[in-house]
């Protein structure tokens, strides 16, 4: 007993370490060159999408993207909540029909995992996960149907006047011809989202270790090169051959070059909006 105690601490301690370093990793690119992962340039896209939305008015493409946005959100935080009850439904029905036969029979090994003194580790483990991953989704709904509305504003060269003396004259200056405030709130959204699916992703070592601690570090070791290549596009791989002064050379101009451009296409959708409004 206390050597598989000790079994499954080091595996679990080795995964969360490992798990942990990585996300700091990432964290760090995200905050100082996030043209290398995905997340800095969906969020950038998504700064020039509201813009054109706005400037453009084409308030029917946002809301159907929204949309569906909002019903992946609300399919995978129900799923989570099924995951859940399916999970505690299955353990108990396995306790409520156990028996001294049950050890005999030729599924016993696949489910002698109950007998496990882990088991109720794992079994909250898989709990808590799931409900992180409907928590996360359920907040990227609220903040989709959130970006769904201040999307919609009529945004003018001119603000109407009635708005001046109204108590809504600072949520309309606080939006008025500001792109960058409206989308910050969809990415607020995605973050969530993101870190729901992240939840998902983490089911998998979770479930493994049902089996022993052996299939959770192999499950939290095969985890990680698929969360590189999630989090990180592919022309990094290629810029990974470099030597490294080459790298980080090409990273600094392909940040200022990818700032520049996004300031460029903010700067023609404005003109294009107020064009289409004369």
């Amino acid at each position: 007993m206390a050597s598989s105690t000790l079994t499954n601490l080091l595996a679990l301690i080795l995964s969360v370490l490992c798990h942990a370093a990585y996300h700091a990793f990432l964290f760090h690119t995200v905050r100082h060159a996030p043209t290398r992962t995905v997340y800095g340039l969906t969020r950038a896209a998504r700064r020039v999408w509201v813009a054109a939305i706005m400037f453009r008015k084409n308030e029917i493409l946002a809301v159907q993207t929204l949309r569906n946005w909002v019903m992946a959100s609300s399919f995978l935080a129900t799923t989570a909540v099924l995951v859940i009850t399916a999970a505690l439904t299955v353990v108990a029905q396995i306790v409520a029909r156990w028996n001294e036969e049950m050890t005999k029979g030729p599924m016993f090994p696949m489910i002698q995992f109950v007998t496990n003194d882990w088991f109720s580790f794992r079994l909250a483990a898989l709990c808590v996960v799931c409900a992180g991953a409907f928590f996360c989704f359920s907040q990227s709904v609220r903040f989709f149907n959130h970006a769904a509305l201040v999307c919609n504003v009529n945004v003018s060269p001119h603000p109407p006047h009635a708005a001046a003396a109204t108590a809504t004259a600072t949520s309309f200056k606080y939006l008025h011809n500001n792109p960058i405030r409206v989308a910050a709130i969809l990415n607020r959204g995605c973050f969530f989202y993101t870190a729901g699916m992240r939840c998902y992703y983490y089911l998998f070592p979770i479930v493994a270790w049902f089996w022993g601690p052996l299939a959770l570090g192999i499950a939290s070791a095969l985890l990680l090169p698929v969360l590189r290549m999630i989090d990180f596009h592919v022309s990094d791989f290629e810029l990974d051959a470099r030597p490294s002064n080459r790298w980080i050379r090409g990273e600094n101009r392909a940040a200022e070059t990818e700032s520049r451009g996004s300031m460029h296409a903010l700067s023609e959708i404005r003109t294009d909006g107020r064009r289409h409004a004369a």
